[in-house]
């Protein structure tokens, strides 16, 4: 019984975790409305928290080592159920970003990287490859029970009561913890946190998804627009901070690296051993678990757009629509964790993208103004199906190739590369759809009948350096002082641009899912539990666990 009970200890901690993002994405509406703000202000937020869990992952996952991994997990949750109170009370956006996006997300580091690690010293053998698949298909079920819920809550309540809800998970867990058996080290060296290099993965990460943040306002080379830091202009030679800043990241983890091996070579311990990296394996891995996480974060931003914004519907009914989606999602997991036994996780994986590719496609020829809803929701299905395949696989598969000493910080690497993904994915689509929407709308006001010719360059040049993905009554709000005419001209160009932007995130999903095919091949090409396997498991934890 108690190694169930354990299960369901890591189940609601894992599932607390993913919910978290898929309410924010379903409630972006009522926050700008509730909190009077914007849709880049709201992306922020949701960036930010999944910026902070991808830059402070590794440290998280250290820090484990060095405190021990259910004391982490402990604490962890603390912090984290700390920041779902204050953001379930916040009464302005800072406070919102202090509660989800900062205390949430340093709680989740080490939460994160400890659960992977309390899974490995808890269970073994057959236990362990069901764990993870039971895990990976939690994850899915919190994607799809997420939009439902924090619809529900937010169309019929508040979006403040996901949050409250989510501090009573966090005391359930931590009663519960007594449970869990800890991960002991598997070396006799005590751990230490190696603070500058923390310092420099962190600023590095951040550095680099905080450019692509930017890109979405300022562009990805020339300036749209100045850009100010404490009231100095950082627009060196006209280009946008973004490049400056991915630049400056990329720079910053080069020094991380040389600094690690600088460490080692002094005989100290790193914040991670880069030579895990080596490891054609593990490396494949890492990629794919971002490429995975990106696709998800990105497709679930984009739609939230589309669904919320360009067709004006409320949290509830954004939920239900991700229905389809969400439940094969679900499915496809649960139903991967089995046929992993028989079927080697890296052609399960491979088939999940190629299916997930298949969906995108499907999604792009059929996502209009008018939406056709067979069509779109068999996207849907086929993309849910494709990332349930992939995320049942990727952890255990990569974890059950490195040595158990390696086990927390590549659990954490893992961990780290999950967030990084879900960062990204929010940061380059909400860029992407900003690019699409300028060149649509660039395109049609060019083509346009009924704007004046001589109002066209200010229009064009008003679009690209003023870009918003805007609903149609924000539009109105701004061409109070317009004409009838050219009023509903521009609000139709607007209905059409934002089409072309959620399309134009659509494609750079699929070129990110095309480089994650690439990369899969890559991957190591066992079945990690067969028959054979299953006969040299630990029996006496198998009959423990069946017989509980």
């Amino acid at each position: 019984m108690e190694r169930k009970t354990v299960l369901a200890t890591l189940v609601l901690a894992m599932f607390i975790l993913v919910i978290d993002t898929t309410i924010m994405n379903v409630s972006i509406s009522a926050l700008i409305e509730e909190f009077n703000t914007d849709v880049a202000t709201v992306q922020a937020a949701i960036t930010l928290y999944a910026l902070v869990m991808a830059s402070f992952m590794i440290t998280g996952g250290k820090i484990g080592d060095i405190i021990g991994r259910k004391k982490a997990f402990r604490i962890g949750l603390v912090i984290y159920g700390t920041g779902s109170f204050l953001t379930a009370v916040s009464p302005t956006m800072a406070l919102l970003f202090i509660g989800w996006s900062i205390l949430e997300g340093f709680g989740a580091t080490l939460v994160m990287p400890a659960i992977q690690t309390l899974v490995t010293s808890n269970y073994s053998g057959k236990d362990r490859a069901l764990a993870y698949g039971i895990i990976g298909g939690i994850v899915a079920g919190a994607i799809a029970l997420g939009p439902i819920i924090g619809g529900w809550l937010t169309t019929w309540y508040t979006w403040r009561l996901a949050f409250a809800g989510e501090v009573v998970i966090v005391i359930i867990v931590l009663i519960l913890s007594r449970y869990i058996l800890d991960a002991p080290l598997e070396t006799e060296e005590r751990p230490k946190l190696d603070i500058i290099g923390t310092i420099f993965s962190a600023l590095g990460v951040g550095l680099i998804v905080f450019g692509v943040l930017l890109a979405g306002v300022y562009g990805w080379w020339k300036a749209r627009q100045p850009y100010y830091i404490g009231g100095v202009e950082i627009s060196p030679l006209g280009l946008s901070p973004t490049p400056v800043f991915i630049f400056t990241g990329v720079i910053i983890l080069l020094f991380f690296a040389f600094w690690e091996r600088h460490v080692i070579s002094r005989g100290k311990m790193p914040l991670i051993r880069l030579d895990v990296l080596r490891d054609r394996g593990v490396t494949s891995g890492v990629f794919t678990q971002t490429v995975q996480t990106l696709l998800f974060g990105g497709f679930l931003f984009s739609m939230a757009l589309f669904f919320q914004v360009a067709l004006g519907l409320n949290a509830i009914q954004t939920g239900f629509l991700y229905l389809p989606l969400s439940l094969p999602l679900l499915i496809a997991s649960l139903a991967a964790s089995r046929l992993s036994a028989r079927i080697a996780p890296k052609i399960i994986i491979q088939a999940g993208l190629l299916i997930l590719i298949a969906g995108l496609f499907l999604s792009i020829a059929t996502i209009n103004i008018e939406v056709r809803g067979p069509g779109l929701m068999t996207g849907f299905a086929l993309i849910g199906t494709g990332g349930g395949l992939i995320a049942s696989q990727v952890m255990n598969l990569v974890l059950s190739q490195v040595l158990p000493e390696r086990t927390s910080e590549t659990a954490a690497l893992m961990s780290a590369s999950q967030n990084l993904g879900m960062s990204l994915g929010t940061a380059l689509m909400g860029s992407i759809v900003i690019a699409g929407l300028v060149t649509g709308a660039t395109a049609l006001i060019d083509e346009s009948t009924v704007i004046p010719e001589d109002l066209k360059p200010a229009v064009i040049s008003s679009v690209e350096e003023n870009a918003q993905f805007l609903s149609d009554e924000e539009l109105q709000a701004v061409l109070k002082g317009a004409s009838p005419e050219v009023s509903q001209e521009i609000l139709r160009i607007n209905e059409n641009a934002r089409i072309e932007g959620i399309k134009t995130s659509l494609w750079g999903l699929v070129i990110f899912a095309v480089v994650g095919l690439i990369v899969s091949i890559f991957l190591p090409p066992e079945i990690l539990v067969s028959k054979k396997n299953e006969d040299q498991a630990h029996p006496d934890d198998l009959r423990k666990f069946d017989s509980s």
